[in-house]
């Protein structure tokens, strides 16, 4: 004798079935729609540098693009002009090298539409120090 199946049971398995891909399809779509308006998203961005070395190099990226900018022996406290970028898959960069014989401490900090996005202190007095931030 063949057992069937009970009809509500196969029901429940037919909605699960289609659902999930149709619910899949849907997250994709709102993803790359999210993504598509965040690529066009202005942010303004100033890097600092700041603390006790003695006119370190400062080193950082403009505009997301991979190439940097080089200031040599910079006076501290340093502060880039406030740049413009677009976007939000970019790579915000800034690193402070100190010179040989310099025993002084750096610190460096990302702002972005005016809040502090990321900061950090050279370890120890001598150290140069680097900051990352990805929006």
């Amino acid at each position: 004798m063949k057992r069937r199946v009970p009809k509500p049971l196969l029901i429940v398995l037919l909605v699960v079935l289609l659902a999930y891909p149709a619910f899949q399809l849907f997250l994709l779509g709102y993803t790359g729609v999210r993504m598509l308006v965040a690529s066009q998203e202005k942010h303004e961005v100033v890097y600092k540098v700041s603390g006790t070395a003695e006119q370190p190099d400062v080193s950082y990226v403009r505009d997301g693009q991979r190439e940097s900018v080089d200031v040599k022996y910079a006076a501290l406290p340093w502060e880039s002009q406030k740049l413009e970028t677009k976007g939000s898959t970019q790579m915000l960069s800034v690193s402070a090298l100190q010179q040989l014989e310099d025993r002084g401490s750096v610190r460096c900090e990302i702002w972005m539409d005016g809040k502090l996005v990321e900061s950090k202190d050279s370890a120890m007095s001598g150290l140069s120090v680097h900051c990352m931030y990805q929006p």
